[in-house]
């Protein structure tokens, strides 16, 4: 089967079925909101993704309490389950021989910890709630130390999660307030004493922290924002004086009540407002009621669901389950830039961040410079960070040698903003360009919530790989990052050549001027643009061809548990990919070979013969259209041209038809009825 169309969609409907698609509105008379047209401010909008994870620690003393069941965790429950405290999570396959081995050492284990009683005394009651009052308080109540199972079959899109991990089963993953922070070695010997040594090291470090008195962890909490737990029903003039009129932070669902997505959505849109108690204001407004609101709001579709704030807003474009809500909500409340020094990027580094925005500062910076970078982090939210920092030891490490600077670092690489000037770097609409051009990582995972910025408008190198082969995987995104980072350089080196070449072109064009002494020859020299020529845009990226096995062997053709890991070159736009090199072997993770097969595909004319992913009408379609966005003005030629031709066609025949069609009456001027006249 081939598919025709959009990758992005059918990726979403494979992985989960959370996405829910929205209604058009129908058309409707606008209702009387006076002056909204010049208070509402429709700012920029951009995409989101889901947000990050959690965490988990346990102590020692022994009981007879009766441990209770190892929570399972779904796609529904696990941001929002491990948002709070530490959490041991095994991710495991129920067929896979070393899980079904480990589950009894990993019921053990939790026995172990669940059944313990801190400070002695006497135990609570196994019917007990978790964190409910006692004299002598349980391991998970003092510690917040959990444990937890995640079935990777059934809730793949959540192991399969960078921000998760599980790259083999079983995996033992512990889990900090929503964030991985070590995972249980794949090599260690996984009996009850060797985890529990594990697990104790975490249980010592929260005791000397906190004296053993474990600290909630850290959320801002502020009871004037959203002090009920309740989304707020709000009306045109409502919105004008909470949201736009305050500048604070609304999370806002544009609904219809006739509309089934909107049913649908309603009982996890009221868990969220009880969620964001006292830390984010959630609302709702009904666009039957207040159509000329949603209209100025520029509302398309049912739901709609947008977080404004400081006059900013940012359309929310993910998945609609609670965990995903609620994660890009915390997010929106911790938005703001951060302060870091050397030593905190280096942590941040190394705790794995892909992309970071950077923005250097000193002394001399202007107060509207601070305030452009302030409208940032809203368009961010679920890509990168945005950071401030006057580190002279960052400064260093990045070249910066002129200050405001904004830069992007991705897997340790810089790339500059443009523009240096105090005017550049408060334009808004640019930076905020130059941003999605860049928030990518160097080599990211395909998923449905991305293929669409992924795949679309270029040349991508996609990877096929598979997490079962632990060696092969690692290995294999090895290469694959290797080539990405090597075209990069030729790519940069060519450019520069090139920008070369032109500087020197013009500058004889301007000594050549200058010995005849032609003033109009050198005012035409020194106003030629150095432009380079625009080059196909390509990008890289792996997608994980078990999870989605299906999609990739009905698109491409491959199975990666019976051919292995492979790579193909795809271009969405024209619907074509590549799968073979130049010696018509399959393209394997290598990058010397991904390397030479990519530069004789994106050649202006492939050396390589392109496979379509859809029929040969819609290829010659896809081709068409992208020849003449790539040639506007060939294409208009060409266009004028078959204008004029029919025109000057359709003049003749109709001449001919005047003349009486086929018939030449001239001919019979000197002849009777009988014949010719004497």
């Amino acid at each position: 089967m081939r598919f025709s169309t959009s990758i992005s969609l059918i990726l979403a409907a494979l992985a989960t079925p959370l996405v829910v698609f929205g209604e058009p509105i129908p058309a409707s008379e606008d209702t009387d909101v006076a002056s909204l047209a010049k208070t509402v401010k429709v700012l920029v909008t951009t995409t989101v993704a889901p947000a990050p994870a959690t965490a988990t620690s346990p102590a020692k003393q022994e009981s007879e309490v009766k441990a209770p069941d190892i929570i399972e965790l779904t796609t529904g429950n696990f941001w929002t389950t491990i948002g709070k405290g530490y959490w041991f999570v095994k991710g495991y396959s129920p067929t896979c021989p070393h899980c079904i081995k480990a589950a009894p050492i990993w019921k053990q284990l939790h026995d172990k910890y669940a059944t313990q009683v801190v400070d002695s005394g006497t135990p609570p009651s196994p019917n007990s709630d978790p964190g409910s009052p006692s004299s002598s308080p349980t391991f998970t109540e003092k510690y917040d130390f959990h444990f937890a199972n995640i079935n990777c079959v059934s809730y793949g899109d959540i192991c399969v999660d960078k921000r998760v991990g599980v790259e083999l089963f079983p995996s033992f993953i512990l889990f900090k307030d929503g964030k991985a922070i070590e995972q249980y070695p794949l090599d260690a010997d996984r009996t009850v004493e060797d985890m529990s040594k594990f697990v104790d090291k975490y249980i010592v470090e929260i005791s000397a922290k906190s004296n053993h008195n474990l600290a909630i962890p850290k959320t801002i909490y502020d009871e004037s924002k959203n002090p009920e737990g309740k989304s707020v029903a709000l009306t045109a003039d409502a919105f004008l004086k909470e949201v736009i009129g305050t500048g604070d932070g609304w999370f806002i669902k544009f609904y219809a009540p006739w509309c089934q997505h909107c049913q649908a959505l309603a009982p996890q849109w009221a868990e969220l407002g009880r969620e964001m108690k006292n830390q984010l204001n959630i609302g709702e407004i009904n666009c039957e009621n207040d159509r000329r609101l949603c209209k100025e709001l520029k509302v398309r579709g049912y739901p709609t669901i947008i977080y404004f704030q400081h006059g900013e807003r940012i359309e929310y474009n993910g998945l609609r389950g609670l965990g995903d809500l609620v994660s890009f909500a915390k997010k929106a409340v911790d938005s703001s830039i951060k302060e870091i020094e050397f030593t905190d990027f280096e942590e941040m580094e190394k705790a794995g961040m892909e992309v970071a925005f950077l923005f250097f500062y000193d002394s001399a910076t202007t107060t509207e410079d601070f305030q452009a970078m302030e409208k940032l982090p809203l368009t961010l939210i679920g890509h990168a960070p945005l950071l401030k920092t006057k580190s002279e030891l960052l400064a260093r490490r990045f070249r910066i040698t002129t200050w405001p600077r904004l830069i992007v670092v991705r897997d340790g690489r810089p790339s500059y903003f443009p523009g240096i000037s105090p005017g550049a770097i408060r334009d808004y609409g640019r930076v905020t360009g130059w941003m999605r051009s860049v928030w990518l990582p160097i080599l990211p995972e395909l998923s449905a919530s991305n293929s669409h910025e992924i795949m679309n408008g270029k040349t991508v190198v996609l990877g096929i790989l598979s997490r079962d082969r632990t060696k092969d995987f690692v290995a294999a995104k090895k290469e694959l990052k290797a080539a990405a980072l090597e075209f990069m350089d030729q790519r940069q080196l060519q450019e520069k050549n090139e920008k070369q070449e032109l500087r020197d072109k013009k500058q004889l064009r301007i000594e050549e001027a200058e010995d005849r002494n032609d003033q109009r020859a050198l005012r035409a020299a020194k106003n030629m643009k150095v432009n380079l020529e625009k080059k196909k845009e390509v990008g890289f990226a792996w997608v994980d061809g078990v999870f989605w096995e299906r999609w990739v062997r009905t698109t491409y053709g491959i199975n990666v548990g019976e051919m292995g890991e492979r790579i193909i070159i795809n271009e969405e736009d024209t619907k074509q990919y590549w799968d073979t090199t130049l010696e018509g072997t399959a393209i394997v993770p290598s990058r010397s070979t991904i390397l030479d097969t990519l530069k004789a595909v994106i050649a202006e004319h492939p050396r390589i013969r392109s496979k379509s992913t859809t029929n040969r009408f819609e290829t010659a379609y896809y081709q068409i259209r992208t020849k003449v966005s790539n040639h506007p003005s060939v294409s208009w030629f060409l266009l004028a041209s078959v204008v004029i031709a029919l025109a000057v066609w359709g003049r003749g025949r109709m001449k001919r038809r005047g003349a009486g069609g086929f018939f030449k009456l001239e001919s019979t001027k000197e002849e009777g009825v009988g014949g010719k006249v004497d």
